[in-house]
């Protein structure tokens, strides 16, 4: 999933279809200045929904190997930003345990695998792929986030709070496990 895809939605959603012909959106006229800005604050509104929904509702793990020789393990030695670590285990899968601090974890000096969740880096063009659960996030649930955040911003609070409420009880809808859902059995008449 790209961030031009999600933004190409948004624009239908918002009813600003004059966007989609913006060369920028890979159409054929150039941007206005407020297209232009448009197209940033809707960008921005991807970033936005994209970290929320790592960092609340669908987490995005990552495992790494780690080499600890001191006894500290620095948050800003691994390859992700770390948003919770999960676990720590040891060359035999064994769990190693750990004390985790805002910034680092202590624990006993060897090799590790680490296996956290992280929080996606910030998109850096609009051809760049998004970092999301692909598993539960959709494009819709996407874009319906990035329209509500779009209405907040422009300061449209009635708006934005409408799609806030769809866009929450598809987040809510999606975080339900498919096997816990049961249906009480009916007597017919």
């Amino acid at each position: 999933m790209k961030a031009i895809d999600i933004i190409k939605l948004a624009a239908r959603y918002i009813g600003q279809k004059d966007l989609l012909a913006t060369t920028t959106l890979g159409g054929e006229t150039a941007p206005t200045i407020q297209q232009t800005e448009t197209i940033e604050t809707l960008t921005e509104c991807v970033c936005d929904v994209v970290e929320t929904l790592a960092v609340m509702h669908f987490p995005l793990k990552y495992k790494e190997e780690i080499s600890i020789d001191d006894g500290v393990l620095n948050f800003s030695d691994l390859e992700k930003s770390v948003c919770e670590v999960i676990k720590l285990e040891d060359e035999f899968g064994m769990n190693v345990e750990f004390e985790a601090f805002p910034q680092s974890i202590h624990a006993p000096k060897g090799n590790y695998t680490i296996t956290y969740n992280f929080i996606p880096e910030r998109i850096d063009g609009l051809n760049s792929t998004l970092e999301v659960n692909m598993e539960k996030v959709t494009p819709r649930l996407l874009t319906l986030g990035v329209v509500s955040r779009y209405y907040l911003f422009c300061g449209m609070y009635s708006d934005a709070e409408a799609w806030q409420k769809t866009f929450l009880s598809l987040v809510l809808s999606q975080q339900r496990s498919k096997r816990n859902q049961v249906i009480k059995k009916r007597r017919w008449i």
